[in-house]
């Protein structure tokens, strides 16, 4: 009896062990999709910015006019030049006004040009931002300014006898999404 005890103790034992081997068997097939599958890279993408800068060239609107009379005037130019590796939108910016005794900076007359086309036309207080266009690289731009001190008549301008200011002129860019294209 205890034999075959043994049996039937042996047979249930292979028949789970077959069994668990079956569920096992059965889960591997479905489990693995039974799919094909590919993959592709494109290696090497490099990303880098760009830069935006400029260069001012004065020749001759960074000095010191002086000892100007009614009807006298001075000009000079500067040179802006887009050095970046992108296309920028530039901008010659509110001038600043330092140092201004008398009024006199309202009362001088400013002509600004960027080759034969008149940007600003007025008082040199009077300036303010002016768009000047896009830039390409390597791209550059001729300004002349002319400050001119009007002559009222005899006597009309006695008022500002011994009058100072100081001006400064701002360059600005931005940079343009695809300027480098």
């Amino acid at each position: 009896m205890k034999h075959v005890r043994f049996m039937l103790g042996q047979s249930r034992f292979q028949m789970m062990l077959a069994l668990a081997g079956l569920v096992i068997a059965t889960s591997a097939v479905f489990a693995s999709g039974a799919s094909f599958t590919a993959t592709s890279a494109n290696a090497s993408n490099v990303f880098s910015t760009g830069t935006l800068s400029m260069t001012n060239t004065p020749s001759g609107m960074s000095s010191t006019i002086a000892t100007m009379v009614p009807g006298d005037f001075h000009t000079g130019t500067v040179v802006i030049k887009n050095t970046g590796d992108v296309a920028g939108h530039f901008y010659l910016q509110p001038v600043t006004i330092t140092g201004d005794t008398k009024g006199l900076a309202a009362e001088l007359r400013l002509v600004v040009l960027d080759g034969a086309t008149e940007i600003y036309n007025g008082t040199l207080a009077g300036l303010t931002q002016k768009d000047l266009g896009t830039y390409a690289v390597n791209a550059s731009h001729t300004f002349t300014f002319t400050v001119t001190f009007p002559d009222g008549g005899v006597g009309a301008e006695n008022a500002f006898m011994g009058a100072s200011t100081t001006a400064a002129f701002n360059w600005n860019a931005v940079s343009i999404p695809g300027g480098s294209r």
